[in-house]
């Protein structure tokens, strides 16, 4: 069996990391039967991040290197009906959510002062909560000289939730009235953007993003028949989107 090493998560959503989302969802569009395990030790593992695939002796990090492992060897085919100007244009909005829309999701977790109280209770559960002050502080200024170097940091809180707000602007408008963000059906692209989207959604966070995408039905609509969709019964639907129906 498969397994996917995974940070500890609470209990209505599947992953606080959107790639640890997306790897999760794509076992299962790939049919794969797979165990979770929670990471204990980043540095033992390659590249020091989640998620990591085990398979057999293969020890495969990355969520793209998950997506091409499972390609190459699990059956995961999901997108060969796909013209390669629609996968041009999915692998556009898979690098728009991942590389841009997630760091102002990263910003609103961790430097916006809203923040705070989600980290402390989700991020830092595990830490001591004598040490978690400490530990956030640390963190925190490691994450903003992240955001600096990457450019997003270097920009005012308005700029940069305006930034993403134009994001998800622009998933919502290609998406459209479509089931998925092809289409139809579910293809990995909608492993991505879901991640993403459904990590802004699931936040109690008080922040301009997070109130940006909830005034946006179509996106709560199509998290929540991409979950319901990939993984059935086993659904996990966040208690503030519980009243909303998945089309």
């Amino acid at each position: 069996m498969l397994v996917l090493v995974n940070f500890p998560a609470p209990p209505e959503i599947r992953s606080l990391s959107p790639f640890c989302y997306k790897a999760e969802a794509l076992l299962a569009l790939a049919g794969c039967d797979y165990r979770m395990e929670h990471a204990t030790d980043l540095s033992a593992l390659p590249h020091g991040k989640v998620p990591v695939l085990k398979d057999g002796d293969l020890v495969i990090p990355d969520s793209s290197l998950i997506q091409r492992h499972l390609e190459r060897h699990h059956g995961l085919a999901i997108d060969e009906t796909l013209t390669g100007v629609e996968l041009a244009m999915a692998e556009a909005f898979r690098r728009m959510a991942e590389e841009h829309l997630r760091w102002t999701m990263v910003h609103a977790r961790w430097i916006d002062p809203a923040g705070e109280e989600m980290i402390m209770g989700t991020a830092l559960a595990d830490v001591p909560e004598e040490m978690r002050r400490d530990v956030l502080t640390s963190l925190r200024e490691s994450i903003r000289e992240t955001l600096h170097a990457q450019g997003l940091g270097r920009h005012t809180p308005e700029e940069i939730y305006a930034f993403g707000r134009a994001d998800l602007d622009a998933i919502a408008a290609f998406l459209d009235d479509k089931p998925f963000f092809m289409g139809d059906r579910p293809t990995t692209v909608d492993a991505s953007l879901v991640g993403v989207v459904l990590n802004i959604l699931a936040s109690d966070i008080d922040t301009p993003l997070m109130r940006h995408a909830a005034a946006i039905p179509t996106l709560a609509d199509y998290a929540l028949r991409f979950e319901r969709t990939v993984f059935g019964p086993a659904a996990r639907i966040p208690a503030n989107l519980r009243g909303e129906q998945a089309a």
